[in-house]
């Protein structure tokens, strides 16, 4: 059963999309300084 879940493709999901920024470890990306909706609004009208 594992082997045929392994090769399901998960289908696209439109409209879905999280800022990359980190909250507290350090990463490669900006630090999260905004609400999370707003800057998931500013990466979908960019």
């Amino acid at each position: 059963m594992l082997k045929i879940i392994v090769h399901k493709v998960v289908p696209g999901r439109p409209g879905r999309s999280e800022p990359q920024v980190t909250k507290r470890r350090p990463k490669a990306y900006p630090r999260l300084t905004k609400p999370r909706y707003e800057l998931r609004h500013q990466l979908q009208t960019a």
